[in-house]
């Protein structure tokens, strides 16, 4: 009997050690996915590296469109004219660990800063190299962002950049050097801080000069029609009205079209209006534009399709400037959108590869035709040389509205057809 009893706690003895071992297996096993998954997300949330090199950057394309024969006789319409746009194109000098613009709604980025400031920064910064070199490499429609912070006027895309200043002065040296050029610049604000509003910003510009020119020296138009509204006063300049030679003084000049936001939904000081905000066009009713937030090539593709329709449908191309705003950004919308937000590691990575994807679709050209301002993020990415072979594109497109309205004796209409 003594025996039986002794076996029984052997072996009772033998399975709670069998347990404990089982447990610890657990236990270790779970420790190694928490440890794992926090190491990835401490890599993923705080790497700051971007994934990309810089593209191209040899100035191929300072001129490209003043050297176009015939242009001056032709006269396009700047709404017909197509270009390379670059979205936020003044995020190069965004740095990780900069503070947080104070646009509404960052509260939350702010928090969670600290433990995802790489994660941030690779999904702030959209342009490789600084405005200037976007110019020489075949940028025409600029977009900005800008902030008002601690005082003073910033760069900004959720994280703060260099000093405004800066980057206008990269537009005026471009301008300075390339008479018969065109750039549409399109300033956003995110924030105005507490005494600052939209009239006092377009007076601030008119001190950031370069050589003595401010930008509103390569405004060739005035008196403009800012909501581009049919009850508006006689006389005011209408966006789809402007041609190339009011714009450029006949190619004698560089020139630029100003478009800004009327941001009624971000809180500014109540200031006096600057007589110098009838230089710009409102954008929301001068542009045809959507903002294409899906990630996947077959939905992105898609959403291009069904927006090139729309523009066709409703003949855009009589009274809007359209832009075919194609960088995509992260989203929530499906599981597998979420996982490929993970795997685009940075919006550069991301726009590498679909920049690309876009260009080599069998519907680029019918996409440029319709919507002649091709805006994207790492506009001047090398990768599968999409910086030069969509210049040529462009180019080519420019050369083709030239001979038409040469041959047609000016009647934009045929450009549709």
């Amino acid at each position: 009997m003594r025996t039986v009893l002794l076996s029984s706690e052997r072996e009772a003895a033998i399975e709670r050690r069998c347990k404990r071992k089982r447990t610890a297996k657990i236990v270790a096993a779970v420790l190694i996915v928490v440890v794992a998954f926090t190491l990835f997300f401490a890599i993923v949330l705080n790497a700051k590296g971007l994934g990309v090199g810089t593209g191209n950057t040899d100035g191929a394309y300072g001129t490209v469109l003043a050297d176009i024969e015939g242009i001056t006789e032709a006269d396009p319409r700047i709404i017909d004219i197509a270009m390379l746009g670059a979205h936020d194109a003044n995020t190069a000098s965004l740095a990780a660990g900069n503070p947080i613009d104070n646009k509404p709604g960052s509260d939350l980025f702010k928090q969670l800063y600290p433990v995802s400031a790489g994660f941030q920064y690779r999904m702030a910064v959209t342009q490789a190299v600084s405005p200037y070199q976007l110019l020489m490499q075949g940028v025409r429609f600029v977009h900005f962002k800008y902030t008002n912070y601690d005082g003073e006027w910033y760069a900004s895309h959720s994280i703060i950049g260099r000093e405004f200043e800066e980057d206008v002065k990269d537009v005026l040296r471009f301008l300075a050097d390339h008479p018969g050029e065109v750039v549409v610049l399109l300033l956003q604000s995110t924030s105005f801080g507490e005494d600052q509003s939209l009239h006092t910003f377009h007076d601030w510009l008119a001190g950031v000069t370069l050589d003595g020119k401010n930008i509103y020296d390569y405004v060739h138009y005035d008196n403009v029609n800012v909501f581009d509204s049919e009850f508006a006063e006689e006389g005011r300049v209408r966006l789809r009205d402007l041609h190339y030679n009011d714009v450029t003084e006949n190619g004698a000049s560089a020139g630029v079209v100003l478009l800004d936001r009327r941001e009624w939904d971000i809180v500014q000081a109540e200031t006096e209006e600057s007589a110098l905000s009838d230089y710009f066009f409102d954008v929301d009713s001068t542009l045809a534009h959507q903002w294409h937030s899906r990630m996947g090539e077959d939905v992105l593709l898609e959403e291009i399709d069904d927006y090139a329709i729309e523009v066709s449908a409703l003949a855009l191309y009589r009274w809007k400037l359209r832009v075919n705003q194609t960088q995509a950004s992260l989203s929530v919308e499906s599981f597998g959108d979420v996982m490929r937000d993970i795997g685009a590691w940075s919006l550069l990575k991301f726009a590498e590869k679909y920049n690309l994807t876009l260009l080599e679709s069998e519907n680029f050209d019918n996409w440029l035709r319709l919507m002649p301002v091709f805006q994207v993020d790492f506009a001047n990415s090398d990768h599968g040389d999409f910086n030069r072979r969509v210049n040529e594109k462009i180019r080519a497109r420019n050369e083709e509205i030239v001979r038409i309205l040469g041959e047609e004796g000016g009647n934009y209409e045929n450009l549709y057809l």
